[in-house]
């Protein structure tokens, strides 16, 4: 009834099926033009933004050179190579001037950013920010510090890597950048970023890409690769970046830095939260005592005054300075990811060394990494199947190292679903990692995911308490990967999204670099499931020889003291045994060629008693040996050995065995075997290097680590008593730690502490740094 009556009062109107065909092509053209429109407004924002940098980097440049010609005596070098320590200590004592330091700190990061295109925005406010009227010198004085381009700052744009945000600078400081100026630092410039936060590479499509200031071929990590490229380079010396999924720990590895994700909320900082995935900002420096000063200055009065929901929880001095020996579960893989052999190696060298250093060590497994990595990180991350992060590239142009990433974001609902099922059978990671980006999709699904995250939590920290552990020591993803291959390889960050959806703090130490031994263990490299992207994993970090491997320290929520305590243990004493190692081949040089050496001796001495009796022989024999155990004990001399074994080599008994040795001898071929062993220190592995790395390793489906690596003893055997270095089985590779040994005892190699199997299960994988 009532459409009739409707119907009688519109007029009747026939409709040409023409018409109809206009008004749709020509909303659809209107439609595509705008679009353009949009999209040409963005690009011509980009090419803005490119020439604003370009003109702020030039006023810095010139206030530099200005400075330079009004004050030509201050030394450079000499600011530049002072720690954060040392340089704070010269501001407040007056010795340095802020000026002099922040212009120092200003030329030279335009010196790295020519060479690794890491500033994006100089803060030209910092040549007016007046430190010197301050009431009272802060923790920071005089300090020139670098922000992420995400961390707010008044008049400056916060870009994310996408055109649409900028033209819309912020109307604010940030509550980190107002503490840091109240603690006297001076925030001089801001840093370059993946597009959109997601991946650890850093690349956009405004400032272009950043590589890494120890090798160009390699990325800087991400997504604050530029503060880990500008701190790296030496154009800062204190830097803050954002940490979803391992931001700053992973630029923090890859260039060999210090950095520290805190607990989720310790600091004010502009992450926004997934219920199951915590963020955060944190400090990136040189070293771990850099990072101690910068967390002693933000956690303060003014933090917890200007930003009421960080917790008033000040820096524990009591439990930092604390030498009470630590109880420390370890592991060098988590079952998802395998990483390379020098990441291994790294771990197992800082265990042998806080063993040493009386600190107990434990062997402990993480539980479920693969359903962690899938069913909490990927699935909170993505709980929409990724919609509101597509709708922030629906007008902006996806950068070429995020395409691999975003394409798979892309797929639909039901594509991913049966590419899923399609690739369970031969790449099993692949297919969770699909399953995992369909999402929730209700709110029913989320609350039961929420309530899966505070079970696993329960249960991780369920493992902790029952071997009453202190800290962790894990691995940290690395070497630096070579440039395009981060956004290829999202699930490897397996090692330090564990900690976001944890929410513990956690921090990343140098230890030692990529040796020529580890690059050619990499070549055997296949890792837990010898997929494709454990392929991909071998070839991204080829060619790292002399790049920085570091390893990752976790403590529990709210632990940020203990955690950084147990950081400066590990640079203490991996810094110690590095120095050792340069003072041994600086006086007494490479054992290894020392042993190679003796060899070529011995076999040049025995060519010439061919042809001669029997006692000649013997007699021929005799004099090597002793020429051999004078070399031995010269050689031996100059390093740290030479108090434990000179008196041991000399003793009666000694010549005494070594004269019944010689009686015994036969054939010159029988009496080269006896006596190669002990010039010639090595295993029969194939992989043994005689340089300054030795190593001996294993095929990388399993890690034993073993209780030491490389040990140097004195033994006496029944041929003759000389110096045997024996090397136990093991998979890892040490930096070549030569530990002197009591004389007269002969030490078995040791079992391995643990075995990690790898996973079986369905695994998933990448993981976008958001």
């Amino acid at each position: 009834m009532i459409p009739e009556k409707m119907r009688q009062l519109l007029p009747e109107v026939e409709l040409d099926p023409s018409v109809i065909s206009v008004l749709l092509c020509s909303s659809t053209v209107a439609f595509l033009v705008l679009k353009w429109m949009v999209k040409k407004l963005v690009q011509q924002k980009k090419e803005e933004a490119r020439r604003n940098r370009v003109r702020a980097l030039r006023q810095m440049e010139e206030a530099v050179q200005q400075f330079k010609q009004e004050n030509p005596e201050v030394q450079a070098s000499r600011i530049l190579s002072l720690p954060l320590i040392e340089l704070v200590k010269k501001l407040k004592e007056g010795s340095l001037s802020p000026e002099s330091v922040l212009y120092t700190y200003m030329d030279k990061a335009l010196e790295v950013n020519k060479d690794v295109n890491c500033v994006t925005d100089f803060i030209q406010e910092c040549l007016l920010q007046k430190v010197r009227t301050q009431k009272k010198k802060g923790l920071l004085y005089g300090v020139p510090v670098s922000i992420k381009d995400p961390i707010g700052y008044k008049g400056h744009v916060s870009t994310c890597g996408l055109g649409q945000y900028l033209g819309y600078p912020e109307q604010e400081d940030s509550v980190l950048v107002k503490v840091l100026k109240n603690q006297g630092a001076i925030p001089f410039v801001k840093t370059n970023i993946s597009q959109c936060l997601i991946n650890y590479d850093c690349s956009n499509l405004i400032f272009g890409q950043t590589v890494n200031p120890l090798n160009h071929k390699k990325s800087p990590g991400g997504s604050s690769g530029g503060e880990g490229a500008l701190i790296a380079g030496g154009g800062s010396i204190l830097g803050f970046g954002t940490d979803i999924g391992g931001s700053i720990r992973l630029p923090s590895s890859f260039c060999g830095l210090c950095g520290l994700k805190p607990t989720g909320n310790r600091l004010s900082g502009p992450v926004s939260y997934v219920q199951t995935v915590t963020g955060m900002v944190g400090p990136m420096a040189r070293d771990v005592d850099g990072l101690v000063l910068c967390m002693r200055a933000l956690l303060c009065d003014d933090m917890f005054h200007l930003d009421p929901t960080v917790p008033p929880l000040p820096f524990n001095e009591m439990v930092y300075s604390s030498s009470t020996p630590l109880r420390i579960g370890y592991y060098d893989t988590d079952g998802y990811f395998l990483l390379p052999p020098c990441m291994r190696r790294a771990v197992h060298e800082t265990r042998m060394l806080l063993q040493e250093a009386g600190h107990t060590l434990i062997p402990f497994i993480p539980p479920r990494i693969d359903y962690v990595m899938n069913e909490l990180f990927m699935k909170g991350l993505f709980a929409d199947g990724g919609a509101a992060l597509l709708e922030k590239f629906e007008l902006d142009t996806v950068d070429p190292n995020s395409c691999s990433q975003i394409n798979c974001y892309k797929l639909p609902f039901l594509l991913k679903k049966i590419l899923a099922f399609l690739t369970k059978p031969l790449f099993p990671r692949f297919s969770s990692y699909l399953n995992a980006l369909c999402g929730v999709w209700s709110p029913k699904e989320f609350s039961k995911l929420h309530a899966a995250l505070m079970i696993y939590r329960r249960e991780f920290l369920s493992r902790w308490r029952d071997l009453d552990l202190d800290v962790v020591l894990c691995p940290v993803l690395g070497p630096a990967f070579t440039l395009g291959y981060p956004g290829r390889l999202i699930a490897a960050v397996s090692s330090t999204m564990l900690y976001n959806v944890l929410n513990f703090p956690a921090g990343v130490v140098p230890v030692t670099t990529v040796t020529e031994a580890d690059e050619d263990e990499l070549k055997h490299y296949t890792g837990h499931y010898n997929d494709p992207w454990d392929r991909r994993l071998r070839q991204a970090v080829e060619g790292a020889v002399g790049l920085p491997v570091a390893v990752q320290c976790v403590a529990l929520p709210w632990q940020e003291e203990l955690c950084l305590r147990f950081m400066k243990e590990v640079e203490r004493l991996a810094q110690r045994q590095k120095k050792q190692i340069e003072d041994n081949l600086q006086h007494g040089g490479s054992q290894a060629d020392a042993a190679r050496d003796l060899q070529n001796d011995v076999q040049r001495a025995l060519s010439h008693t061919a042809g001669q009796s029997d006692i000649q022989v013997q007699t021929s024999c005799m004099t090597v040996q002793m020429n051999m155990l004078m070399d031995v004990q010269r050689t031996l001399a100059q390093t740290d050995l030479a108090a434990d074994v000179q008196s041991d080599v000399e003793t009666e008994a000694s010549l005494m065995t070594l004269q019944m040795d010689v009686q015994k001898t036969g054939p010159q071929t029988d009496l080269l075997a006896d006596l190669q062993p002990h010039v010639y220190p090595q295993s029969s592995g194939p992989d043994v290097q005689p340089d300054v790395q030795t190593q001996l390793t294993l095929p990388d489906t399993e890690t034993k680590p073993c209780q030491a690596d490389v040990q140097t003893q004195l033994i006496q055997p029944d041929v003759q008593p000389d110096v045997q270095t024996q090397l136990t089985q093991c998979d890892m590779q040490p930096d070549v730690q030569t530990q002197p040994s009591q004389p007269d005892v002969q030490t078995q190699p040791t079992q391995p502490d643990i075995e990690t199997q790898p996973s079986h299960h369905d695994v998933q994988p990448d993981v976008p740094t958001a």
